[in-house]
């Protein structure tokens, strides 16, 4: 249900829903409203927005989907209102807690070599192409913004997946328990830190995983819901699916 489009990129499955494309829209808005008022230029700089912006979060994707492929999963891929989302159940051969780090750090590092790549090529368009420079602009911001945010050391992030690979690796007998204690400090030092630089989403993104973990660690449950697991080590999120709405892909 509300799927635009459905269709294999590069031999993997890619679902897009209308809400994403809402939510980027959205998020465009502010930035078109801040270099012109004029209606015809903020659709063509929103429609290039959304060309961006898209691409880069399917970029993205892509670098988690391929790496996964590699190592012998099945992958599958869905953007939807929160950002992308890539699932992958594995073959026969194991997916070891290196490989799962690995598969977690490869869609932010696909974007930041693109928006390093794209970062000279922005300082060198002039003024007379103002539109292209725009367009440079945001592939920089999104690939290497929006990758950079997406490795710091929140569960639901990719830097919280790497981080629990890193400790089933280290100690796993007891990584959960890890977990919950490191998540929790994270996630409050980080909202701290971008409350006090002034991005109040990621605030409020992180306050909101402190609680969640501060529930795990009391063993709070909320009434007339069945309890919740630990999110699947083999989904990566720029943010997070509802249970009751992820397929199960089997866990490693």
């Amino acid at each position: 249900m509300g799927y635009i489009v459905t269709f294999p990129l590069l031999g993997i499955p890619l679902k897009v829903r209308f809400s994403f494309l809402i939510v980027i829209l959205l998020l465009g808005m502010p930035l078109v409203r801040n270099i012109s008022d004029h209606p015809l230029q903020m659709l063509g700089r929103l429609g290039i927005w959304l060309v961006v912006a898209t691409s880069s979060v399917v970029l993205h994707e892509l670098g988690h989907a391929l790496l996964a492929r590699r190592f012998g999963a099945t992958t599958a891929m869905e953007l939807w209102a929160m950002g992308g989302l890539t699932s992958w159940q594995p073959g026969e051969r194991l997916i070891t807690p290196a490989r799962r780090a690995a598969i977690a750090a490869a869609g932010s590092a696909l974007g930041v070599v693109v928006g390093a790549a794209a970062y000279p090529l922005w300082h060198l368009a002039g003024p007379g192409n103002g539109v292209i420079r725009l367009a440079l602009g945001w592939v920089v911001w999104v690939n290497l913004g929006w990758g950079l945010i997406n490795w710091l050391p929140i569960r639901l992030l990719d830097g919280g997946h790497i981080f629990t690979a890193l400790i089933d690796m280290v100690w796993p007998k007891r990584s959960e328990r890890i977990g919950n204690l490191f998540f929790l400090c994270s996630s409050a030092a980080i909202a701290v830190v971008a409350f006090r630089i002034g991005f109040p989403i990621i605030t409020l993104f992180a306050v909101v995983m402190s609680i969640m973990e501060i529930r795990n660690l009391t063993g709070h449950q909320p009434r007339r819901r069945q309890p919740m697991a630990r999110p699947p080590s083999e989904h990566f999120l720029l943010d997070a699916t509802p249970p009751s709405q992820r397929r199960g892909p089997e866990e490693v």
